[in-house]
């Protein structure tokens, strides 16, 4: 008697296998009689689960002589899972590829004809995610029939007695768990993709807004060499060296000069996403002929300014 599971012999009197653990006194090791012996291979192949479903579309294919299409809803939802749950691995990795290919023969395609443009690869990407739900659905019995006719094919092939041959295809076949596993998997996968798609872009703005911060406060050191330049000589210095200040420069800031005509101190940014852009401070002259300035800046996003630089634009 052959278990099954996982089709290892055991007495013929035991009732449960040796090596698993699983019921061997089933109605499954018993040898089918000739009317149903194929009925008998297809339960096997099956499993119970959903084995009169797929018994009674198997008797219609084999009454016609040939599988046909008709729907599968299970296949319409969740098709590469359904191809993992039913063992059929094969379908369910040209299931996962044939979008890879057919993107590129679309690309290909599309470049090779000049209709490149966003109209026809729409189409033909709306023609795609169409035909990876519909095509499923309405071939997933046929195509489960072949895959299990397949399999009965093959242990029919072998010497083994119809008992063993059952037993091995009860083991073999049914269902698998594994789709469960790729299904948390895939969740899992989704999940971190949506929290990195929310954080990533929040530290990046974060960071971006401490470098600008700090890059504020280092003009505002030179602002205070200026004003004193200009308390003593009564003008704007011609450089930032003229002035005094000789600091190095930080890793946010890739250079820092003044207009020697109006006295407006530009620092230029180093730090990605605002590589380039120009925080300015503004001098003007208050009542009592000292040097105010406005931080301000016309091509760095608000989000990253300091308040200061904000309320002054």
């Amino acid at each position: 008697m052959f278990c099954p599971q996982c089709a290892s012999a055991n007495d013929a009197a035991a009732k449960f296998c040796s090596s698993c653990g699983t019921s061997v006194s089933t109605p499954a090791q018993a040898v089918p009689v000739t009317g149903t012996e194929t009925q008998g291979y297809y339960e096997a192949q099956i499993g119970p689960k959903n084995q009169d479903y797929y018994l009674s579309r198997f008797s219609s294919f084999d009454d016609a002589g040939k599988s046909s299409p008709s729907w599968h809803w299970p296949a319409l939802f969740v098709p590469f899972y359904w191809f993992l749950y039913r063992k059929m691995w094969r379908n369910a990795l040209i299931y996962l590829a044939a979008p890879y290919f057919v993107t590129i023969f679309l690309l290909v395609t599309g470049a090779a004809s000049g209709k490149s443009d966003g109209m026809f690869l729409g189409i033909g990407f709306i023609v795609l995610a169409l035909a990876c739900r519909l095509i499923p659905a309405i071939f997933a019995n046929a195509l489960y029939y072949a895959h299990c006719k397949k399999k009965i094919a093959q242990i029919k092939a072998t010497r083994h007695s119809v008992e063993r041959q059952l037993g091995e295809l009860s083991g073999k076949g049914g269902t698998s768990g594994v789709f469960l596993f790729v299904l948390l998997i895939g969740i899992f996968i989704a999940v971190v993709g949506i929290l990195a798609a929310i954080a990533i872009p929040a530290y990046q703005d974060y960071t971006t807004r401490a470098r600008v911060a700090a890059a504020t406060e280092f003009g505002l050191k030179v602002t205070q060499s200026v004003s004193n330049y200009y308390i003593e000589h009564k003008q704007i210095p011609t450089d930032l060296a003229q002035a005094g200040f000789v600091d190095a420069l930080p890793r946010s800031v890739k250079e820092i000069n003044i207009n020697g005509s109006n006295g407006v101190i530009s620092v230029v940014m180093a730090i990605v996403p605002i590589a380039g852009k120009t925080l300015s401070l503004v001098p003007s002259l208050d009542a009592g002929n000292h040097i105010t300035w406005r931080c301000m800046s016309l091509s760095i996003n608000d989000k990253y300014l300091p308040s200061q630089c904000k309320q002054q634009k």
